[in-house]
C-alpha cells in the first residue's frame, strides 16, 4: 500500500474537523508541544502569528525526501508517518509524529534537505514553522538544548527500528512491536490499539502483508492474541516476550 499517494499545497479550512488553526489556536497547540512548552508569552505570540496552518487528507504530504529543509511542522490533530522508500517503491516506516510533536525538527538546526518524506495517515492537521522566523530562538540555550534532545531521541527510536528490521526475525519484530506499543500507548492492560490498516503495520515491520497476516493468524489460533478490528488483546506477555528476544539465525 502506498502511503504518499499526492501531494495537495493548498491550504483549506475543511468542515468536520476538530482542530480550529486560528491564531488564538496555533498559539494553544505551540504552549501544549513538546517544543515550545513553557516558553514566554510574547515569543509563544510572535510564533502564533508568523506560523500558519495546513489541513490534510490521508495520503497528502508534509514534505519529501530531499525537499528543501526550510520549514519544520508541528501535528495539531492526527499522525505524520517518516517513510523511506526503497528503488521497487516499497515503503518503510521508520517513525511518526501525533498530536503536540514535531517533524523535520532538523530543519530548524540547517539542515539543507528532509531525509524522509512526511504523510499524513488519516486526516491530520499541522502547524508550519519556517527556519528563517525561529533563527532568534535558536540562539537561546534552553530551547536550543530541547530541539537537540528531541532530535536525539528521534535518532535513538530510528535506531532501534533499524536494529529490529536487520537483525531480527518477522516474530521477533513484530513482538517487540507490540511490547513497545503496550508500554507506550496500551489502552489497558493487555490492549494495543494497532495502526489504521494492516499494510502500515507491514511497512514498519519491513514485511509483506500476507506474511504479517499468517503470523497474526497463527498468534491468534495458538491463543497467543486475540483482534477485534484495529484493536489487539494480548494473552501472554511473557511469551511474547520470549519471542521478542530471538533474533534472526544467520550462517
Amino acid at each position: 500500500m502506498e502511503l504518499a499517494t499526492r501531494h495537495a499545497s493548498r491550504t483549506v479550512v475543511r468542515s468536520g474537523r476538530s482542530t480550529v488553526l486560528d491564531a488564538e489556536g496555533r498559539r494553544a497547540l505551540l504552549a501544549r508541544s513538546e517544543l515550545f512548552a513553557g516558553l514566554p508569552a510574547p515569543v509563544l505570540d510572535d510564533l502564533a502569528e508568523r506560523s500558519h496552518g495546513r489541513y490534510l487528507d490521508s495520503g497528502e504530504l508534509v514534505f519529501r525526501n530531499n525537499d528543501p529543509a526550510d520549514f519544520a511542522a508541528l501535528v495539531a490533530e492526527g499522525a505524520v508517518y517518516a517513510i523511506l522508500y526503497g528503488p521497487d517503491g516499497r515503503e518503510l516506516i521508520v517513525d511518526m509524529a501525533g498530536s503536540g510533536q514535531a517533524i523535520g525538527e532538523a530543519a530548524l538546526l540547517g539542515a539543507s534537505v528532509h531525509h524522509f518524506t512526511a504523510v499524513a495517515v488519516g486526516m491530520a492537521t499541522v502547524l508550519l514553522l519556517r527556519r528563517v522566523h525561529l533563527a532568534r530562538l535558536l540562539t537561546e540555550p534552553q530551547f536550543l538544548n530541547r530541539v537537540l534532545l528531541l532530535l536525539a531521541a528521534r535518532v535513538s527510536r530510528t535506531a532501534k527500528a533499524l536494529e529490529t528490521m536487520c537483525l531480527y526475525s518477522l516474530e521477533s519484530r513484530l513482538a517487540r512491536y507490540l511490547l513497545d506499543a503496550a508500554e507506550r500507548d496500551g489502552r489497558g492492560v493487555g490492549q494495543i490499539q494497532l495502526p489504521p490498516t494492516q499494510g502500515i503495520l507491514a511497512s514498519m515491520l519491513n514485511a509483506s502483508r500476507p506474511k504479517l497476516n499468517a503470523l497474526l493468524q497463527g498468534w491468534q489460533r495458538a491463543g497467543l492474541i486475540s483482534r477485534e478490528r484495529n484493536v489487539l488483546y494480548v494473552h501472554d506477555f511473557e511469551q511474547l516476550r520470549r519471542k521478542a528476544c530471538a533474533p534472526e539465525r544467520r550462517f
